[in-house]
């Protein structure tokens, strides 16, 4: 099985997250790499990621990926968890 990655972007103005990047095998290596070298943080979650690699780059996230997504802004940062589950 390859090894796949993909990247969202959210800002409070756009209606969904963006999917900014996706890759698989060396280019997902890559893409990890990157993330590390500037402190973003990451998720391993393989079924979300099939999900939206599925999608094309520049494209909001699929409707159905909705509430996984949150939940993984809301694990990453703070201020969304305070927001959201508390």
């Amino acid at each position: 099985m390859s090894k796949k990655a993909v990247a969202l972007a959210w800002t409070v103005d756009l209606c969904s997250p963006v999917i900014i990047a996706s890759g698989k095998d060396a280019l997902a290596e890559r893409m990890l790499e990157i993330a590390r070298e500037y402190g973003i943080k990451t998720v391993s979650d393989p079924i979300l990621t099939v999900l939206l690699a599925e999608s094309s780059v520049g494209s909001y996230i699929p409707p159905e990926a909705w509430n996984s997504v949150a939940a993984v802004f809301a694990f990453l940062d703070e201020g969304i968890k305070k927001r959201w589950f508390m």
